[in-house]
C-alpha cells in the first residue's frame, strides 16, 4: 500500500499530536518551551501572523511549520519552527512543509522570509545546513544571544514574485 502524503492546516484536533511531535524533536533543548508556546498560540489564533501546518501520512503526522508575517513589517514572513520525526528526517517531510509555508508567505505579499535560527549545532543537528539547502543565507547573527557561544542567527531568503 502506497503511502500518501498531506500537508494540511493544524487545527485544534492536532495539537496533541503536533505538540508531542515538537516535544520529541527538541527533547533536552532549551528551546522546547518556545516552540511549544509559538505552535500553541498559532493553533489558538490563526491568521497572517502565526499560523501552522503538518506533514500526515494517513492519520500520522511526521512534520510541523509554524510561520506567518512579522506583525506591522510589510513583505516580511519568517519561518518560527520547523520539525521532523527523527525516522523521517532527510526524506523531504521538512522542505515540503517549508514549500507550503513560503508559497503561503508569498501569496500574503512577503518578499522575503526570516528564520531566527539558534546556532547550536549540538542541539539542532543540521538545521543551518537544512535552512541553506532550502536558499536561505545567514544575514546577520547576534552572538552570544543564547547563552555564551550560542548565537541567534538570522537565514534570510528572498521570495519573489507571487
Amino acid at each position: 500500500m502506497s503511502e500518501r502524503r498531506q500537508i494540511v492546516p493544524v487545527l485544534l484536533a492536532l495539537r496533541s499530536g503536533t505538540s508531542a511531535l515538537i516535544a520529541r524533536a527538541l527533547e533536552g533543548t532549551r528551546y522546547l518551551d518556545g516552540a511549544i508556546e509559538a505552535l500553541h498560540a498559532a493553533i489558538a489564533w490563526p491568521s497572517t501572523d502565526a499560523r501552522a501546518l503538518a506533514s500526515m501520512v494517513d492519520a500520522r503526522i511526521d512534520g510541523v511549520v509554524v510561520f506567518g508575517c512579522f506583525g506591522g513589517a510589510s513583505g516580511a514572513g519568517r519561518l518560527q519552527i520547523v520539525a521532523v520525526e527523527r525516522v523521517e528526517r532527510r526524506a523531504g517531510v521538512g522542505a515540503a512543509l517549508v514549500r507550503e509555508a513560503l508559497a503561503a508567505l508569498r501569496a500574503d505579499g512577503a518578499r522575503f522570509a526570516l528564520a531566527e535560527l539558534p546556532d547550536d549545532a549540538l542541539a539542532l543537528v543540521g538545521a543551518r545546513e537544512f535552512l541553506e539547502s532550502l536558499g536561505f543565507v545567514e544575514e546577520s547573527r547576534v552572538e552570544d544571544f543564547y547563552c555564551d557561544g550560542i548565537a541567534l542567527s538570522f537565514m534570510r531568503r528572498e521570495l519573489g514574485a507571487a
